[in-house]
C-alpha cells in the first residue's frame, strides 16, 4: 500500500463510529470481546471519573466493553482503591507474572494486562485525561469492527497546554513535535504518517498485540509502532482523530527522561534495522547539571532503563492460560527461531486428489467443512463432524492464519487413519483473522493421529518456512493443476533443505 493511499483510506474520524449500537451488532456478529485497560501510577485525581464515566455509558447501559482492568504500578495516593469502588477490576502490577520480575513503567503494565484482561480487542487509554468521554473508545474500537483488515489503531487530538493560569488552545506534545516525529521522519518515514505517534490511546487485536515485544518504559508506544509495522506492514494499521484531549502537562524535567528513553528505543531499532551503525553501546544514565540553592553546580544522573519484554505468546504461563499447545506455537516465528526443527518432506504426504485450486468456499468455516468433508470422502478420517468441531476448536484457540496470505489449518486426533496435508486455494481471498489483517489465498491443512506427533509438528515448521518465500506462494498461486502444484511444492522444499543443511555445515 503506497503511502498516500493509507492516509486517505487508514485515517479516520471518531464521528464515523458514534453509532453505539450498530457498533455492539458488529461485535456480536463477529463474535469478538473487548477489554478496556487503564494503566496507572498515582492518577487518583482522574481515574474515579473515568471508570465510573465508560462504565456507565459502555458497560452498563450499552454493552460494548466487557471489562474495565486498571493495572497499578504502585500508587500511593489511592488510585487502586478509587478505581476498585468506581467498577474497575483492579491489579498490582507487581503481583501479575512475579516469576517473570517486576520493573516499573507504563509498558511493562500494558504487557502484563495481556495476561489479566480476557478480550479479543485490546484498548488502552491513560489515566490521567480529564475530558474524557466516550468517544475515546468507540473511535478506538471502530474501525476494528468496520474493518478486518486493520489490526491496531492509534489515536490522535489536539493538545491543549496551560500557559500560566491560562489553557492554549494548543502546544502539548512537545516532545513528540520537536523529537519524535523529526526521527521517524528520517529514519522510519512510513511511520511518520502518524499524528502523534506517542499518543497514549491506542487498540489493537489480542492476536497481532500477544506477537510483538514491550519495552517497559517511555519508548513502549515507540517501540510498538516500528515492530508492529516491521513485523505485519503498514496496512493493518490506522489512525483515528480523537479531537481534543486535556491532561497533565509535564514538566521539562519529566519530558527530558521521556524522550531520553524515547531515542534509546528508535536508535535500538534502527541499529538492527541496519539504519544506523553504533560505534559504542548506548547509555542508560540521563546526566544533567543542577544548581543548588547555595550556588554550586553538581551532576544528577538519572538511569533510565528501557527492558524490552519479548512477546508474551512465548511465555509458559500466557500458552497455558490460553491453552496453547506445541502445535500452535510452532507457527510462530519466535518459536522456530529458538528450536532446531528436523526437515521432513512435506510433498510425501500431498496427494493430487488433496489439492483443490479453485475452492468456492467464502469463509472460513465453510472452507473447514470442505476440508473436512473431503477427508471423510477419503476415509482419512472416520468422523466428519468431530474433524469439524476439532478445526474450529483449534482456530478458537489461536488463529492459524500466520500472514502472507497463507493459512495453516491442523489437528492431531485419533479420528485420523494416516496423515496428510491438504492445499485449498479459494477463488476469492477469505478472512482467517491473520495477525496482519490480510485475507488469506493459499490453506494447507495437515491432520494426523497421535503417534505421528513429532512429525506433524515438523511438517507444521517447514510449511511455514517454506511459504514465506513470496516467490514461492507465487508459483504456487499460479499452479493450473494439482500435479503442477505438488512438483513446484516439491522443487521449493527441495531448495530449502539444501540451504538448511548448509546452514549447518557452516555452524
Amino acid at each position: 500500500m503506497d503511502l498516500n493511499t493509507w492516509v486517505k483510506t487508514r485515517t479516520f474520524s471518531y464521528t464515523q463510529f458514534n453509532n453505539i449500537p450498530e457498533l455492539i451488532r458488529r461485535k456480536e456478529k463477529q463474535k469478538l470481546s473487548i477489554s478496556l485497560c487503564l494503566p496507572t501510577l498515582n492518577e487518583s485525581a482522574t481515574i474515579g471519573k473515568i471508570v465510573k464515566k465508560l462504565k456507565k455509558q459502555l458497560m452498563d447501559r450499552y454493552p460494548l466493553l466487557d471489562e474495565i482492568v486498571v493495572v497499578d504500578s504502585g500508587s500511593i495516593d489511592g488510585t487502586r482503591e478509587i478505581a476498585r469502588k468506581a467498577g474497575a477490576t483492579v491489579y498490582l502490577s507487581s503481583e501479575i507474572l512475579p516469576e517473570t520480575g517486576d520493573y516499573r513503567g507504563k509498558g511493562e503494565n500494558l504487557w502484563k494486562s495481556l495476561y489479566v484482561t480476557r478480550g479479543d480487542i485490546i484498548v488502552w487509554l491513560d489515566s490521567d485525561i480529564r475530558n474524557m468521554d466516550v468517544h475515546f473508545v468507540t473511535g478506538l474500537v471502530g474501525p476494528l469492527l468496520y474493518h478486518h483488515e486493520i489490526s491496531f489503531v492509534k489515536g490522535f487530538y489536539r493538545r491543549p497546554i496551560k500557559v500560566g493560569m491560562k489553557l492554549a488552545p494548543t502546544g502539548g506534545g512537545r516532545v513528540t513535535e520537536i523529537l519524535a516525529k523529526p526521527l521517524f521522519n528520517l529514519l522510519f518515514p512510513q511511520l511518520a504518517l502518524f499524528n502523534q505517534p506517542l499518543s497514549g490511546e491506542y487498540a489493537g487485536r489480542r492476536e497481532l498485540l500477544e506477537r510483538i515485544p514491550f519495552f517497559t518504559g517511555y519508548g513502549v508506544e515507540t517501540g510498538m509502532l516500528i515492530d508492529i509495522e516491521s513485523r505485519f506492514g503498514l496496512s493493518c494499521m490506522a489512525q483515528v482523530d480523537l479531537k481534543c484531549r486535556i491532561h497533565r502537562n509535564q514538566q521539562l524535567d519529566a519530558l527530558r527522561k521521556m524522550a531520553f528513553g524515547i531515542l534509546r528505543v528508535m536508535f535500538i531499532r534502527a541499529e538492527q534495522q541496519g539504519k544506523l551503525f553504533l560505534l559504542d553501546t548506548l547509555r542508560n544514565q540521563l546526566m544533567t547539571t543542577v544548581r543548588h540553592e547555595l550556588g554550586y553546580y553538581d551532576i544528577e544522573i538519572t538511569e533510565i532503563n528501557e527492558i524490552e519484554r519479548a512477546p508474551i505468546i512465548l511465555l509458559p504461563a500466557y500458552q497455558k492460560k490460553r491453552n496453547l499447545g506445541e502445535e500452535d506455537l510452532i507457527l510462530l516465528e519466535e518459536i522456530r527461531k529458538q528450536r532446531r526443527v528436523r526437515f521432513v518432506s512435506v510433498s510425501q504426504f500431498m496427494e493430487p486428489s488433496l489439492i483443490v485450486l479453485d475452492g468456492k468456499a467464502r469463509s472460513k468455516e465453510t472452507i473447514l467443512q470442505e476440508i473436512s468433508q473431503l477427508l471423510a470422502d477419503l476415509n482419512i478420517t472416520t468422523n466428519y463432524a468431530q474433524l469439524v468441531h476439532e478445526f474450529f476448536r483449534r482456530e478458537n484457540t489461536l488463529s492459524t492464519g500466520i500472514g502472507s496470505g497463507i493459512a495453516v489449518p491442523h489437528v492431531i486426533s485419533p479420528i485420523i487413519n494416516r496423515m496428510r496435508v491438504i492445499a485449498y486455494r479459494p477463488q476469492v481471498p477469505v478472512l482467517f483473522n491473520s495477525p496482519d489483517g490480510q485475507p488469506v489465498n493459499l490453506i494447507f491443512a495437515v491432520v494426523s493421529s497421535p503417534n505421528r506427533r513429532l512429525c506433524h509438528l515438523q511438517t507444521l515448521a517447514n510449511i511455514a518456512s517454506i511459504l514465506r518465500d513470496g516467490e514461492i506462494r507465487s508459483k504456487l498461486l499460479m499452479a493450473e493443476t494439482p500435479d503442477e502444484f505438488i512438483s513446484l511444492f516439491r522443487k521449493a522444499e527441495v531448495v530449502k533443505r539444501i540451504e538448511q543443511e548448509l546452514r549447518e555445515i557452516e555452524s
